[in-house]
């Protein structure tokens, strides 16, 4: 799939002139197309262990097939790339046909999937509609993933080998990982690369877990062990090319020095973020509530991007070490510069075609 250029110059003149007029806009569009996951991880609001009960929200409050492309017809109007996760997004009968519909808007795709049903998908198919797939990897090893994931040996078996199928299939994709205090040996021995680098991810992306307000434990490893963590991580990227790592080396520097990253404003309005039933919540899921939520299907972007809640966004600092926050805070350049960056490297490896059209 090749980039639309002429379409991405264009919304960004677009969000240019927004931002000009002092209009917030979003630029990336996050796609929960499921409240379902197969999986149990701890630091995710999607890891109920009560999986029945959580396909029966699924199926009482997903949107339905007709609805996702409405929601994305509007969204397409302002984003200049999309990024499709769930709850497990493949899991959704009607997934590829999402896809299909997505990419016939020139949205350009990364899908993020804990990679246990690509051995049910056609990937050749998929890989004509998708630039790449995020493969939610917390780590390369049995017991800690099985430990962070909440889920059985046979299932680390299952994601490996579906690993290896999108090498095969030569599917662009890279690793990301939530870092908690149950992989953290991995990151500072640096044995997280090379295996990364043996299952065909040449990009890597970190962040660490942000510990939920909603249950009574953390996740969250000591600090000392954190500063570990980000020595290693900078310490390895400053002697190695491959994997890229797609962090910028700022955000371990700030976790170093401060035990936080820094921005002065939360950036979290740069993306549109819709959850399974249509729903946006206005500044972010921390402020769930009703008069805090708005549903795609009944208003328009413009409509959302207006309300005021968006001034919380201002001075809120509560997530002090999540990557994605912290990237999205950090001035527009910076952003830009280093996604683009990461995403020309992937595609690079795998379709040297497409190098040149990011």
């Amino acid at each position: 799939m090749v980039v639309d250029t002429i379409r991405t110059i264009k919304l960004l003149g677009k969000w240019s002139a927004n931002r000009a007029m002092g209009r917030k806009r979003p630029l990336v569009a996050v796609f929960s197309l499921t409240h379902y996951c197969n999986y149990y991880c701890p630091m995710c609001p999607f890891g109920d262990a009560d999986k029945e009960g959580q396909l029966r929200l699924a199926r009482k409050s997903d949107l339905s097939t007709d609805q996702w492309k409405q929601v994305f017809e509007k969204v397409s109007k302002y984003c200049v790339w999309s990024i499709i996760e769930g709850g497990e997004p493949t899991s959704r009968p009607d997934f590829m046909e999402l896809v299909k519909y997505l990419y016939g808007l020139k949205m350009p795709i990364t899908l993020i999937t804990n990679c246990s049903l690509l051995h049910t998908l056609d990937l050749d198919e998929l890989k004509k509609y998708i630039q790449f797939v995020t493969c939610s990897i917390d780590s390369v090893y049995e017991q800690p993933y099985c430990k962070v994931r909440g889920v059985p040996a046979t299932m680390f078996t299952r994601v490996m080998d579906n690993l290896r199928l999108l090498t095969e299939h030569r599917v662009p994709h890279y690793f990301n990982s939530v870092i908690t205090k149950f992989n953290t040996s991995e990151f500072i021995d640096q044995t997280y690369f090379d295996r990364a680098l043996e299952l065909g991810a040449n990009a890597v992306s970190f962040t660490f877990v942000e510990d939920r307000a909603d249950v009574n434990y953390s996740l969250l490893p000591d600090r000392q062990t954190m500063v570990k963590v980000c020595e290693s991580i900078l310490d390895y990227a400053r002697k190695h090319t491959s994997p890229q790592i797609m962090i910028p080396p700022e955000y371990f520097e700030q976790i170093i020095q401060h035990g936080r990253g820094l921005f002065d404003e939360c950036g979290v309005w740069k993306s549109i973020f819709v959850n399974g039933n249509g729903t946006v919540m206005v500044p972010c899921w921390k402020f769930n509530n009703p008069e805090n939520t708005y549903n795609l299907l009944d208003c328009s972007v413009d409509e959302i991007w207006n309300a005021p809640q968006w001034d919380i966004a201002r001075s809120c600092h509560d997530c002090e070490v999540l990557g994605c926050i912290w990237y999205s805070s950090q001035p527009i350049s910076t952003f830009a510069k280093n996604y683009m960056r990461g995403l020309s490297k992937v595609i690079g490896q795998h379709k040297p075609e497409l190098a040149g059209t990011i």
